[in-house]
């Protein structure tokens, strides 16, 4: 115990001797970092939370079914059909597609009077380390600019950059027990980083929607033709009809009584199918409401008062303990392998006679 203690008084010793190389290698140390974070732009960052309603095709489903059967159609399973579902949503605010329609919404940062589009803020309205641009003048960085046009097929090193930056800063994750969707966006400007915010959570919600009821808007424009041309065909019948009628109607033979009830009847036949072709094409528009999701918003997005980045209290902190540290440790490790010459020197001479 004794040894113990005193080995620690021996290290304390030596470290208050050395007091001023570690203050030394601390305020190097500190001052650096403190002109490492301070070039930085700072950061902030909003939420927008959501819960979309899945829906539920059970009961519609069985509604619209009792309906299809009494026209005489016959629907399939909505629960059988593909949906995105809310665990895909992070991949889907990742996608070029995606992105690159947000680059073409417009922006209004703070300080300026008019509305400008995201891709003039990212590319003209950033802050940037200053070594950056010794990169770039030494031939390390892109020295391309991304143009405006962006084919998210083809895109050049510069837009695909560009688009990197963009998804870092849009994140999004799912609680899988309940389907809530939280959407982080981090900017530079805190109006911007609300608005974009809103943006992808409006953007998001489109495509889903879109996503979903893509095959049912499909079936509304067939059923819109084949109602159009059930429209036509029943007018036409009805022309015939009424053209035979009026030119025969004082006639009793025979065979003109059948030629007329011959046409009547294809004019009743083809509004029979004009009226199926109707209830079709209200039960498609109808599919296409059921097909529409629902989401709540639970939080909706609201402009940062605090940036949420860089912690520059806290990195500073860090860098100063970690100095203090390893400066502690140099000079024990130092001191250490400077005194084992001379403590294997001593025990030489202890043991000769």
């Amino acid at each position: 115990m004794n040894s113990k203690i005193q080995s620690l008084l021996k290290v304390a010793h030596l470290l208050l001797s050395k007091w001023k190389q570690i203050f030394i290698f601390c305020f190097i140390v500190v001052s650096l970092s403190i002109g490492y974070i301070m070039s930085i732009p700072r950061s902030y960052q909003s939420d927008v939370v959501m819960l979309p309603e899945i829906p539920s095709n059970n009961s519609l489903s069985s509604g619209l079914g009792s309906l299809a059967s009494m026209a005489g159609v016959k629907l399939g399973n909505g629960d059988s059909e593909d949906a995105i579902y809310p665990e895909f949503y992070p991949k889907v605010v990742k996608t070029p597609d995606f992105l690159v329609a947000l680059l073409n919404k417009p922006v209004r940062p703070k300080g300026l009077k008019q509305d400008v589009s995201l891709f003039i803020y990212l590319t003209q309205h950033q802050k940037a380390p200053w070594w950056d641009g010794l990169f770039q003048w030494g031939g390390l960085g892109s020295k391309e600019a991304p143009t405006n046009k962006i084919d998210p097929q083809r895109l050049t090193k510069a837009q695909e950059k560009l688009l990197k930056g963009l998804g870092s800063s849009i994140v999004s994750f799912v609680d899988k027990r309940t389907n809530m969707v939280t959407i982080n966006v981090t900017m530079q400007d805190p109006e911007v980083a609300a608005q974009v915010a809103t943006m992808v959570e409006n953007q998001l919600q489109q495509y889903i929607a879109n996503y979903r009821t893509s095959k049912a808007r499909n079936d509304v424009k067939y059923a819109e033709k084949i109602s159009k041309k059930a429209l036509e065909d029943y007018k036409a019948a009805q022309k015939v009809y009424a053209r035979f009628a009026d030119a025969n109607q004082d006639l009793v033979l025979t065979s003109v009584q059948q030629e007329e009830t011959r046409l009547e009847n294809e004019m009743q036949l083809a509004y029979n199918g004009y009226s199926q072709s109707v209830t079709q094409l209200q039960l498609a528009q109808a599919k296409v409401q059921e097909r529409m999701p629902a989401f709540t918003v639970l939080q909706q997005a609201n402009v940062p008062i605090k940036p949420s980045a860089p912690k520059r209290m806290i990195f500073v902190f860090m860098m100063a303990v970690l100095s203090f540290s390893l400066s502690c440790l140099w000079i024990i490790v130092k001191s250490a392998i400077l005194d084992q010459p001379e403590t294997q020197q001593s025990a030489t001479m202890h043991e000769k006679p």
